[in-house]
C-alpha cells in the first residue's frame, strides 16, 4: 500500500514526521526504488534517512525485521534507533541496523565457514592484530622497529597495506600477483612505488592469515571480506541473504570503500532497492580506503534510480556557506549542488594573518577569551587544525590563558592497557584449552610480571606447535626455569577455575580474575601517576560488564567499539583535525594554519584538500576564523583557498601588533611592567 494513493489518509506516526520535513526531503523519503539522496552539509540528511525507514514500516508495511540499514559509527546506529522508536513505537527498529563491520560479524558468526573460522570464533582488534604481524615479520627476518624504518613503524605499515588488501577484497592467494601487476604498471608509467613494502606485505599478509585461522580469530577486514566474497560467488548463499530484505540503507554513502560498496549492492541485489544518502563534496577519507568515484556513478549501477539534491543548510550563515561554495566550486568532477539557507548573511568570514606560528596561537586565545567574554559557552567554539601536529602551540596558549580545553581524540576506553589485559585474562578463562586464546596468553603473562622472558616464552611456543595445543595448556609440560614454571602454572590453576565456576556473573568473573592474578595489585603497588586512573577504569569496566550477558558479547562489543572522545564534567573547548570535526557543528570555529603547503597539503590529493577545507567550513554555525602565519617552520603563504571565497563574504582583520600574546598578563603585572619601562626611559 503506497502512501501516494489517491484519497488515502496518512497514519499519524508519518504524517507528524513528514509535517518536519522539507518537500524535497519528503519526496526522497517516499521514493520507491533506489534513491541517491545528496545531502550537503547541514541539510539533515539523519532525517531523511531516518523518514525512510519509518514511511517504508508504516506506509509500505514493509516488516521492520527486512529493512537492513547501514551506518559507520554505533553512534549514527544508535542516534537512528531512537528517532525510529521515537516514531513508531520501542521495539519498532530494524534489528539489522548497524555499522558495516557489526553487521558484518554477526553474519559471519552464522557461517563462519566461509572464512575458514569455527564457531565462537574471536575478534582481533588493531593491537592485537599488529602483535601478530610483529611476530611474523621478526620470523621472516623482515625489520619490524622504527629505527630500521627511518622512523616510520614498519609493523603498522604492512597492517595497513594488509587492511587495504581486504578492503581491496584481494585474499592472500591472489594478492601477490595483483602486487606484481601493480608495480609492473607503476614501472611502466615511470611513477614511483615502495616495490620491496608491497611484496613483504603479500608475503606477510599469507602468513597472518594462517595464524589468524589457526587461531580461530578475525581481524577487522575479516568481517566484511569473507561475507562479501561469499555474496559475491555463491549464488546461493547470495539468495540466502539477499532474500532476507525488501530495502537496504546506507549512510555517509561517499565514504564507502569497495568492499562495503559490493556488499551493498550484493544485499541488494534481491529487492533492487538501495537508499544511499550522502554527499560527494564531504568525501575525504580516500587516504583510508573510500572511493569519492563509487557515489558519484551511482546512478550507473542503479539506472533506474531517483536522485534527490538536498541543498537548504540549517546550520550555517549565509556568508559561511558563500565562502564554503565558493571553495568547492574548484572540484569539477563534483556531482554539484549548491547550499543556501533561510538564516540571514551573518559575519563575513574573518580572515587574520600573523607575524608567526605563536603570535597566532597567542592571538587565538585572546579570541577565544573575547568570545566567551560576550557570552558564547567554551563548548560552541572549536579549533580545527589540518594535522595533530599543529596542536602543541594551541594547547600551550590555551594553558597560558586559563582556558579550559579537550583533545578531541584521545584513546578509546577499550583501547586502554589496563582494559585490555583486563579482557585478555576474561578471553583466557572463557577458552583455556583452545588456540584462539594465545593472543590473550602473550598479553597477560607478564602482567605482573611471571619470569616469562623472550627465551622462555620461546620456550612455550615450541612446546605448543609441537603438541598443538594452546600456549596455556603448553604450560604443563614445557621444560622452564622453576620460576617461571611456578608462576606460570599458579596463574593457569586460578584462570582455569575461575572461567569454570559458572555460577559467577561476568562482573565477578573479572573482578577475581584481576585479584587471583595480581594485576589489581600491581597496580594498587605502583607509584606511577596514571595508577589510580587504570584503578578506577577497570573498577569501570566491572561494572559495565554487568550489562553484558555473556563474555562473548563483551568481548565483541570491545573489539568493535569505535573511540571515544572523553565527556569532561565541565565545558571546554574542542581541539581536534578537520577530518575529525566531520559530523559536528559549532557556533564558532576558528581555522588556523590555513596555509598552502598545509591545508592543501603537499602530499594529499588536490580535490580531496579542497573537500576537507569545505568541511572545515561548514562546521561554523555563526562565525568562522581563518587564521595564517607568515613564518612557520619557514616562509609560508595565506591557503590558495581563501583566493576562491568571495570578497562580501570575507573580512580581512586589521593586521594585529603580534601583542595579543600579553593580554594574559594580570593588569596589575601590566601596569607594573609600564612603570618600569617609564623609569629605564627616564635614566
Amino acid at each position: 500500500m503506497m502512501a501516494n494513493e489517491p484519497g488515502e489518509t496518512l497514519p499519524d506516526a508519518w504524517e507528524t514526521l513528514a509535517a518536519r520535513l522539507t518537500p524535497v526531503q519528503r519526496e526522497a523519503a517516499m521514493h520507491p526504488g533506489s534513491t541517491l539522496v545528496l545531502a550537503g552539509a547541514g541539510t539533515g540528511k539523519t532525517s531523511t534517512l531516518t523518514a525512510s525507514v519509518v514511511y517504508k514500516i508504516e506506509i509500505e508495511e514493509i516488516p521492520a525485521s527486512r529493512i537492513l540499514v547501514s551506518t559507520f559509527t554505533n553512534k549514527a546506529a544508535a542516534e537512528m534507533a531512537e528517532r525510529i522508536r521515537a516514531a513508531l513505537g520501542e521495539h519498532a527498529a530494524p534489528n539489522w541496523l548497524g555499522t558495516f563491520h557489526g553487521l558484518g560479524a554477526r553474519q559471519l558468526r552464522t557461517s563462519p565457514e566461509i572464512a575458514g573460522l569455527r564457531k565462537d570464533f574471536d575478534i582481533l582488534d588493531a593491537g592485537d592484530a599488529h602483535l601478530l604481524i610483529k611476530r611474523i615479520m621478526k620470523a621472516l627476518n623482515i625489520a619490524n622497529n622504527p629505527e630500521s624504518a627511518g622512523g616510520r613503524d614498519p609493523v603498522k605499515t604492512i597492517a595497513n597495506k594488509i587492511s587495504s588488501f581486504k578492503d581491496q577484497l584481494i585474499t592472500p592467494e591472489t594478492a601477490s600477483s595483483r602486487i606484481e601487476a601493480m608495480i609492473a604498471a607503476a614501472e611502466r608509467k615511470g611513477e614511483p612505488i615502495e616495490s620491496m613494502t608491497f611484496r613483504n606485505a603479500a608475503k606477510i599478509y599469507a602468513l597472518y592469515q594462517q595464524r589468524l585461522r589457526e587461531a580461530n580469530a578475525a581481524d577487522f577486514g575479516d568481517l566484511l571480506l569473507w561475507p562479501t566474497l561469499a555474496l559475491m560467488n555463491d549464488r546461493q548463499y547470495r539468495r540466502q541473504w539477499a532474500e532476507r530484505f525488501d530495502a537496504v540503507l546506507a549512510d555517509e554513502f561517499q565514504d564507502v570503500n569497495y568492499a562495503q560498496h559490493s556488499w551493498l549492492k550484493a544485499m541488494a541485489s534481491h529487492c533492487n532497492r538501495l537508499f544511499a544518502v550522502g554527499d560527494d563534496d564531504q568525501s575525504i577519507y580516500g587516504w583510508r580506503g573510500a572511493d569519492v568515484g563509487l557515489i558519484r556513478r551511482f546512478t550507473r549501477d542503479f539506472p533506474d534510480a531517483g536522485e534527490f539534491r538536498l541543498e537548504e543548510n540549517f546550520r550555517s550563515t549565509g556568508h559561511i556557506l558563500a565562502a564554503a561554495n565558493g571553495v568547492i566550486a574548484g572540484d569539477k568532477k563534483r556531482l554539484g549542488k549548491t547550499l543556501y539557507t533561510n538564516l540571514g548573511d551573518g559575519q563575513p568570514i574573518t580572515i587574520a594573518t600573523y607575524r608567526d606560528a605563536e603570535a597566532e596561537a597567542l592571538n587565538l586565545a585572546a579570541a577565544i577569551n573575547a568570545r566567551h567574554g560576550e557570552g558564547l559557552p567554551w563548548d560552541h567554539m572549536a579549533v580545527l587544525y589540518r594535522t595533530n601536529v599543529l596542536s602543541r602551540a594551541f594547547e600551550e596558549a590555551l594553558m597560558r590563558a586559563k582556558i579550559p580545553y579537550e583533545i578531541v581524540g584521545d584513546v578509546g576506553f577499550y583501547a586502554r592497557q589496563e582494559i585490555k589485559i583486563a579482557l585478555a585474562y576474561l578471553r583466557l578463562a572463557t577458552h583455556p584449552d583452545d588456540r584462539q586464546s594465545d593472543e590473550a596468553f602473550r598479553r597477560v603473562i607478564n602482567e605482573p610480571r611471571r619470569g616469562f622472558g623472550p627465551q622462555t616464552l620461546a620456550i612455550v611456543e615450541e612446546e605448543a606447535a609441537f603438541r598443538k595445543v594452546s600456549l596455556l595448556c603448553a604450560l604443563d609440560t614445557a621444560t622452564l626455569p622453576p620460576k617461571a614454571r611456578g608462576e606460570g602454572l599458579k596463574m593457569a590453576d586460578q584462570v582455569r577455575r575461575i572461567g569454570a565456576h559458572r555460577s559467577h556473573s561476568l562482573a565477578d568473573q573479572i573482578s577475581l580474575l584481576l585479584d587471583a592474578c595480581g594485576y589489581r595489585q600491581l597496580l594498587r603497588a605502583s607509584k606511577a601517576e596514571d595508577a589510580a586512573g587504570r584503578l578506577e577504569n577497570l573498577e569501570e569496566l566491572v561494572s559495565l560488564a554487568s550489562s553484558f550477558h555473556s563474555a562473548r558479547e563483551l568481548l565483541d562489543h570491545a573489539a568493535l567499539a569505535t573511540n571515544r572522545a572523553s565527556e569532561g564534567a565541565a565545558p571546554a573547548v574542542r581541539l581536534m583535525t578537520m577530518h575529525r570535526a566531520k559530523g559536528l557543528e559549532f557556533e564558532q570555529v576558528f581555522l588556523p594554519a590555513f596555509e598552502n603547503g598545509i591545508i592543501p597539503s603537499t602530499y594529499g590529493d588536490a580535490a580531496e584538500e579542497r573537500r576537507l577545507a569545505y568541511v572545515a567550513l561548514t562546521r561554523g554555525k555563526r562565525h568562522v576564523t581563518i587564521s595564517s602565519a607568515q613564518f612557520r617552520r619557514g616562509p609560508s603563504q595565506p591557503s590558495i583557498f581563501i583566493e576562491d571565497i568571495p570578497a562580501n563574504a570575507k573580512a580581512h582583520a586589521k593586521r594585529p601588533s603580534d601583542q595579543a600574546g600579553r593580554s594574559h598578563l594580570s593588569p596589575q603585572r601590566a601596569n607594573a611592567l609600564r612603570a618600569l619601562g617609564a623609569r629605564l626611559r627616564s635614566l
